[in-house]
């Protein structure tokens, strides 16, 4: 039986696939990690697990890899592990896995909730966007983002059985998203998609930064690593993704490199975009400038920081409302360049440069950054991974107490 006190005793954090390196993936294992520390016995379940995107936490948490691609036997083993643990609670990290909590919990008393970092509009090749369940939203929904309009069909070709397999998965995940206790969501804009979706409430918790970075002294200097001292860099890590729109940036860096000599661009991060944005670096229209961009590769997790700390500018690009990397430069002290698409509090801050993600726009912003100066960064002491994880914690103790839905 589940205990029915109000003690978090343990803590299931489950995810269908831990398979990148990302700001979902660091959500999910910081969050186990605080969890942990505040003495909550927690394990991570999941069904398609890569050590890749473990990162540095991979010997600090209990990982349960059910290793399984088959639908039928993915609810099974689930349940199953479910059962043999008797969490308090389960936390989800997406709609998705609120389908397969759904499934796997009919006629049990366990409780679920559930991130929903993006909705299925975010996730493009997410066919469900497409199901008959959500026609009456998806035009108003894919025009609401730029990046939704860029990145989203407005229709896909499928075969009579692929059309009954999405609309019956669809009206599944919908029902698996409304039975969650609680939904949480970074941004207006994804607490408004799913709204639209799931006719479902959701609750808005911010949070993304290490307290260490509001003192932090680097180890590397990596000015003097690459032999660039007197350089002004510009920066992006992140996946190779061309939804990350690294391209619009690379456009944009070349067409500052004749006015702006000292100019150095650094792309850290590996991904399937990236045969892609180095043809485009080579081009023979950018080849005085080319060697100024210097593809760092996989940036290690212990000279991350090491790199924020020695860039000039962020740029991040990226198609999302949100972004862990971006809070990080903006703590550290450093000028970020960020899309008119994110949502965030911290937008007018004067270290924040806005721009439509396309090369026009982002070359201004980032013309306008480097004639800017550069002003005290901002209080950031209340997006703390602490803080952020503190609101989980309490939430989630709320949801062990009141066995009521939080719509």
């Amino acid at each position: 039986m589940i205990p029915l006190d109000n003690n978090l005793q343990k803590v299931i954090f489950f995810t269908n696939g831990l398979v990148g390196v990302g700001g979902a993936e660091r959500v999910l294992l910081e969050a186990a990690l605080y969890f942990q520390k505040k003495k909550i016995d927690v394990i991570i379940v999941t069904f398609v697990l890569d050590d890749v995107s473990l990162m540095n936490y991979k010997h600090k948490l209990k990982i349960v890899n059910l290793a399984s691609f088959n639908y039928f036997k993915r609810i099974f083993l689930l349940r199953k592990s479910i059962k043999k643990f008797k969490p308090n609670i389960i936390i989800g990290q997406s709609s998705l896995d609120c389908m397969y909590l759904y499934l796997s919990l009919f006629f049990t008393q366990f409780k679920y909730i559930s991130y929903v970092h993006g909705s299925l509009f975010w996730l493009e090749n997410d066919f469900l966007k497409y199901a008959l369940i959500h026609k009456q939203v998806f035009n108003k929904i894919r025009n609401s983002v730029v990046g939704h309009k860029q990145f989203v069909s407005k229709k896909i070709n499928k075969t009579l059985f692929q059309g009954l397999f999405y609309n019956l998965v669809a009206l599944v995940e919908y029902f698996g998203v409304r039975k969650a206790k609680a939904v949480i969501v970074l941004t207006k804009q994804i607490k408004w998609e799913v709204k639209k979706l799931y006719n479902k409430n959701s609750i808005i918790i911010r949070g993304c930064i290490d307290k260490k970075l509001f003192n932090y002294k680097p180890k590397i200097k990596i000015k003097k690593r690459h032999n660039i001292k007197n350089k002004t860099v510009i920066l992006s890590v992140g996946r190779l993704d061309y939804r990350k729109r690294i391209d619009v940036l690379i456009k944009s860096f070349f067409n500052l490199c004749s006015n702006h000599r000292n100019l150095v661009l650094m792309i850290g991060g590996k991904g399937p975009d990236k045969e892609r944005l180095t043809k485009i670096i080579n081009e023979p229209k950018y080849k005085k400038h080319r060697d100024k961009v210097i593809m760092l590769g996989f940036v290690k997790n212990d000279e991350y920081f090491d790199y924020l700390a020695g860039c000039d500018i962020f740029a991040f690009p990226s198609w999302t409302t949100s972004g862990i990397p971006t809070y990080e430069a903006l703590a550290i002290g450093k000028k970020v360049i960020w899309t008119t698409e994110a949502e965030e509090p911290i937008l007018k801050h004067l270290n924040v440069y806005l721009a439509d993600p396309t090369v026009t726009n982002f070359t201004k912003a980032i013309e306008k950054s480097l004639n800017s100066k550069l002003c005290q960064p901002p209080n950031l002491r209340e997006h703390t991974w602490d803080k952020y994880f503190g609101k989980l914690f309490v939430l989630a103790k709320k949801v062990v107490k009141k066995d009521t839905h939080m719509v």
